[in-house]
């Protein structure tokens, strides 16, 4: 069926269904960000293949919503759905669109196990203020997706404790703490990789997601770990049950939570379990609303994991500093694509590299201004020596995960791209250099990084970082640098991205990421502060970078940073690459 073909089939089951819309989410029934190609459901109904977009189906209308990073890919890949730019202080968000579409006793339909019990609760109430019904029992997809691909079903393995420092008892033991002070019986997870972590597993079920596919219930008394039995060895499994863990069937577990003791008392966290799960627990238990634990245990690294992941930064920063002696040496012909292909080559050289952490951003020219390209057959530029290279990549190992961006100029740059690219190097060193106490927030550092550019009048439609897991999903939370008022203060441990950037529509993009990890800095009078220590190791591009725009304390960090670039770097390298290393860092 061709995407006219699947709205009209989409239609009929509406009318059959007796409801006026469908809005269709690009989740899974655990709230991921990436998703098993079985649960693509977004790509599948309307050929946008981005990470982030809701779409809404009418019997007269189909729109889809995706912000900044993915407008100029929705527009090319959309057929016969009209893109509402989210973000866009013109543009009304689908609810408030629907909201205006429909009239009152008009019924829509949200499948509840791909929706976040927080989102349908919102949005239940706000339709509700007009008469609309929202029925989160339905799901009109399913019959409708004859291809749809089967459910995966890789090997689960075991994380060793040599590099998540700390065994999964332990972390039980931490969590059930947090059980216990909120008054608690059960704990329900659905986060995979609050359940990676939990329980030191890891697997491929998402493509460059090291998780599985798993449902996770902790009591006081017993562990149930539900996932396909097929994808436990008898060894794991035997490790498993010796930590007082129980298998059961990854389906089994919709059947246990409808089966709970109506004494039950659950702490859940309606952000990351569906509406489905939330409400048919809360039919059978009391439910206590609070964060996952592992959610804060997991984003503050320990010290095993922070020695391997300073080893991964020297890893990885000669994987990419071999990759961009590449670029610039090689006389081979190259393309977006297999550039792409040869960056992964050089990080399949280093030790314990497993695969990336997501698909490689290449992006040539005007591709660079698209936020996160995916070059395909059909878009894949050759490389030649007159435009900006923006390449987006990590990689995830056993000692770590990683997440890092340069952009270089193939050729001559222009004044404005040399004018850009130094405006966003100062964003990035703001961030880089920053102190702050121990109390801020990060839209507070996000906002150092902007300075530079807003006065400038330019800014950018990302965040400007955000948390890394440990050979983990390279998004992480709950911290982040961005514009959004996340009430979360910025703790020792947490690793984050620092990576502002400036896109020219149709032109060019920048952008600079390294990951910074939060460490502790100073004790004053005024109270404790804390700063960022630079994870990442790779040069900047001094041909791009103007230093009459540059203070005293800017240049002083970037030749300081340069410096250790190389003698971290160097004992590595080959002596081409060495020496051409020791050129791209000389001082300005």
């Amino acid at each position: 069926m061709d995407t006219q073909d699947k709205l009209c089939a989409l239609r009929r089951k509406m009318d059959e269904a007796g409801v006026n819309a469908v809005i269709i989410p690009n989740a899974d029934p655990h709230q991921s960000e990436y998703l098993a190609e079985h649960w693509q459901t977004l790509k599948w109904l309307t050929g946008f293949s981005g990470s982030a977009g809701t779409a809404v189906v009418t019997k007269t209308n189909a729109g889809l919503w995706t912000d900044f990073r993915y407008w100029i890919q929705a527009a090319a890949q959309l057929d016969h759905f009209t893109l509402f730019r989210q973000g866009d202080t013109e543009v009304p968000s689908f609810d408030k669109w629907l909201t205006n579409s429909l009239s009152a006793n008009d019924g829509i339909a949200l499948d509840g196990k791909m929706v976040s019990a927080a989102q349908a609760d919102s949005l239940k109430k706000k339709f509700a203020q007009k008469g609309i019904r929202v029925d989160t029992t339905m799901d009109l997809i399913s019959d409708l997706w004859l291809d749809r691909p089967p459910i995966p079903r890789s090997p689960a393995f075991e994380l060793d404790v040599a590099y998540a420092g700390e065994t999964r008892k332990e972390k039980f033991s931490r969590i059930r703490k947090e059980i216990a002070n909120y008054n608690a019986d059960c704990h329900v997870m659905a986060a995979l990789d609050d359940i990676a972590w939990t329980f030191n597993l890891r697997g491929e079920d998402i493509h460059t997601n090291p998780v599985n596919l798993a449902f996770a219930m902790i009591d006081m008394d017993k562990i149930r770990l539900f996932i396909d039995p097929a994808k436990v060895s008898p060894t794991l499994g035997a490790e498993l049950e010796a930590d007082g863990v129980v298998l059961f069937g990854y389906e089994a577990f919709y059947d246990t939570i409808q089966a709970l003791d109506k004494q039950s008392k659950v702490l859940l966290d309606p952000e990351s379990v569906s509406d489905f799960i939330y409400q048919s627990i809360g039919m059978r238990a009391d439910i206590i609303e609070r964060s996952n634990p592992s959610v804060m245990f997991k984003c503050l690294k320990n010290e095993v994991q922070i020695s391997h992941i300073r080893d991964t930064a020297v890893k990885d920063g000669r994987a990419v500093v071999n990759f961009l002696h590449w670029l610039d040496t090689s006389k081979a012909s190259k393309t977006e694509m297999s550039a792409a292909e040869q960056l992964l080559n050089f990080r399949k050289e280093q030790d314990a590299f497993i695969h990336p952490s997501f698909d490689a951003i290449m992006a040539f020219k005007a591709h660079s201004a698209i936020c996160h390209y995916s070059a395909g057959p059909d878009t894949d530029l050759p490389l030649s020596s007159d435009a900006m290279f923006l390449t987006d990549s990590g990689g995830n190992y056993l000692t770590g995960t990683t997440d890092i961006t340069r952009t270089v100029h193939l050729g001559t740059p222009s004044s404005q791209e040399i004018r850009d690219y130094t405006l966003v190097l100062k964003a990035h060193i703001a961030v880089a250099t920053a102190r702050f106490p121990t109390t801020a927030r990060g839209y507070q550092i996000d906002a150092m990084a902007r300075r530079h550019l807003w006065q400038q009048g330019l800014d950018f439609g990302h965040g400007t970082g955000h948390g890394v897991g440990f050979f983990l999903c390279v998004h992480e939370g709950p911290a982040r640098l961005s514009t959004l008022p996340v009430d979360i203060t910025l703790k020792p441990g947490m690793l984050l991205t620092n990576e502002p950037g400036l896109y020219r529509e149709e032109q060019y993009g920048i952008r600079l990421e390294n990951m910074v990890l939060v460490i502790k800095d100073r004790e004053t009078q005024f109270g404790s502060f804390l700063k960022f220590e630079n994870m990442t190791f790779c040069h900047f591009e001094r041909n791009l970078v103007d230093k009459a725009m540059l203070n005293l304390a800017e240049i002083t960090w970037l030749n300081d940073y340069h410096q250790v670039v190389y003698d971290r770097l160097a004992p590595g390298l080959e002596v081409p690459v060495r020496e051409w290393l020791e050129d791209k860092t000389k001082p300005i």
